[in-house]
């Protein structure tokens, strides 16, 4: 601190470059930029239509082929014999069959939206007005849906597009608009002669995303059906757009009529914007400006680097640090700023190793703490149940099963206590045989109560998870779903490898979670480790790579899914030290 109150400025950097460039830059360039200038502009701007242009068709290729994924799912719903027939009403069905016909082509229609992500909704009307969908639950809103002016219009013939205007629909409990792509067909298997309507509600968000790289290079993108109609707009908020927003010579409009369906895209281009650009480009491309620049650089090379010498050696250390050397110090004796700098930048390598190795010390700790405390708590109710039963199994001579079971609680418990860096991460292996463990104890509690199936990819056993991961999981399924149901229970535990990721699947088939429950039951009863806890170390350990879903049907039962990165390397806390590291200088 005492070297910056000392320090005597001689003379400023800026008042040593202004003196000997003013003269010769203002004159020189001045001169050659607006001649420049005049030819440049018209060539620019044509280059900047043709390339626009281009964007526009390719952007239409894109919507066509939408389009035409809508078109061979319709057809291939309508051509389907097996729907057809079961769509067809029998005034001899009971209700039971009626049911079983509906659920048939509801999952038939499940299909469709898996294979084409941009599919919301898929449904069929009968003539009687019956909806067939690939959502079940939905009926009582259908009528209302199919009432709105997009379906009543084309219904009534007063519309000939098959694709609707954007509108409403409630996906999911959450409004989403749509486009309805609607096709009223014959069907085969049906004997009358009236007419079935085939509805695809596709989501305009997809749409949308079509114009998301090239929507910053215009002033305003639209997409307008046959009726212009805007099926996006980059302005919603702005007025509706007409063909005379180009008069006074502010814009330039491009218009692409390559989409099908009589859909067309109009770019506006600003030309204030436009020429901004073409102002920039003219200072570097310009061959009178390069040859001043040149005659300028000649003279005042030698002068320059002189002055830059400081400049150039604080870039280099500045990459050194970017490297993560923070051991460096700058030694600049230039009278001027950039000693001043030299001496600042120092001073803060000094301070900022300094705070960086506190925080580094003080998030272990913590981290450590924390991981211990959670991992530590073991519920000694599940403990004297447990033993409980060991006892009756005693009294009652069945040793081999008191061995089983006070083997698999030891088990249990050693896992549960792990301290260190074991109680962080450990193989999905490991976390099947502890699971396999507490099933085995639990099945010696309520015997036939209830059994479990794997479905695990054999290369993923030994990819690294989250200890105590899977446990919780198992029981929250058994004691909040299986056990209060009256059947016999099922869970069933699945792990996929998914790009670069491994998801973990977790299923029930116990009472679910009610529509009064905001939150599932998250705490678990033997460990103290709920399903609050398994998110926040997946937050702490992976960040937003990782993430934890809930899925449940009140009566039928709850999945939970765990997506996380794979793979096969050991946490430890060097590797884990470095990346906290890295994130706190932003290097």
């Amino acid at each position: 601190m005492s070297n910056l109150s000392g320090f005597k400025m001689r003379a400023r950097i800026r008042t040593k470059i202004i003196a000997v460039c003013a003269l010769i830059l203002s004159s020189s360039l001045l001169a050659s930029s607006w001649v420049t200038y005049s030819y440049v502009k018209d060539i620019m701007r044509e280059q900047a239509v043709r390339d626009n242009t281009t964007k526009l068709e390719q952007t239409s290729s894109f919507i066509n082929r939408m389009q035409e994924q809508l078109r061979e799912t319709a057809e291939y719903i309508i051509s389907d014999s097996e729907v057809n027939a079961l769509m067809v009403k029998d005034p001899n069905d009971t209700y039971e069959q009626s049911y079983f016909k509906k659920n048939k082509v509801r999952e038939k229609l499940k299909l469709f939206p898996v294979m084409n992500s941009s599919l919301l909704n898929v449904m069929i009307i009968r003539p009687d007005g019956e909806v067939f969908s690939n959502y079940q639950g939905y009926d009582s809103y259908y009528k209302d849906y199919l009432n709105q002016a997009w379906f009543v219009d084309y219904r009534m013939g007063r519309s000939e597009s098959r694709f609707s205007d954007p509108h409403d629909f409630i996906f999911l409990n959450r409004r989403q608009q749509v486009i309805s792509y609607v096709v009223n067909y014959r069907n085969f298997k049906d004997d009358g002669d009236e007419r079935y309507y085939l509805v695809l509600d596709f989501n305009q968000k997809d749409l949308a995303s079509l114009f998301e790289q090239s929507n910053k290079d215009f002033e305003r993108l639209l997409l307008l059906n046959q009726d212009g109609v805007p099926l996006f707009d980059s302005n919603p908020g702005e007025t509706r757009w007409t063909d005379t927003d180009s008069e006074g010579g502010k814009y330039i409009e491009i218009v692409d009529d390559s989409v099908e369906e009589d859909w067309r895209q109009v770019a506006v281009i600003s030309k204030s914007r436009l020429y901004e650009r073409v102002n920039k480009l003219l200072l570097f491309y310009t061959l009178i400006v390069a040859v001043s620049l040149i005659v300028v650089m000649m003279i005042l090379l030698p002068l320059l680097v002189q002055l830059t010498r400081p400049i150039s050696k604080l870039v280099r250390a500045m990459k050194r640090v970017s490297a993560g050397d923070l051991n460096i110090e700058l030694q600049i004796r230039s009278g001027d700023e950039m000693e001043l700098l030299g001496l600042g930048f120092n001073r803060m390598m000094k301070d900022l190793k300094s705070l960086i190795e506190s925080l580094v010390q003080e998030q272990k700790e913590k981290r450590n703490m924390q991981i211990q405390l959670l991992l530590s708590q073991m519920n000694p109710h599940f403990i004297y149940n447990t033993l409980n039963t060991v006892i009756y199994l005693a009294h009652a001579g069945r040793t081999k099963e008191v061995a089983d079971m006070t083997a698999s609680l030891i088990h249990l418990l050693q896992n549960t206590i792990k301290i260190g860096d074991d109680a962080w991460f450990t193989t999905l292996e490991d976390e099947i045989e502890l699971v396999n463990k507490y099933a085995a104890i639990q099945d010696c509690r309520y015997p036939g109560r209830f059994r479990i199936e794997w479905d695990i990819q054999e290369e993923l056993l030994p990819c690294m998870v989250l200890r105590m991961m899977l446990q919780p999981l198992i029981e929250n399924a058994l004691y909040h779903g299986i056990f209060p149901s009256e059947r016999q229970g099922w869970i069933g535990i699945s792990a996929r490898r998914s790009d670069r990721f491994i998801e973990v699947s977790v299923r029930d088939n116990g009472i679910g979670i009610s529509t009064s429950q905001t939150v599932p039951p998250i705490q678990n009863a033997s460990t103290g480790i709920g399903l609050t806890n398994i998110r926040e170390r997946l937050n702490f350990h992976y960040g937003v790579q990782a993430g934890l879903e809930i899925k449940s049907f009140p009566g039928e039962g709850t999945e939970v899914r765990i997506r996380l990165p794979l793979t096969i390397e050991d946490g430890d806390s060097t590797a884990e030290d470095s990346r906290f590291m890295r994130k706190i200088t932003g290097l």
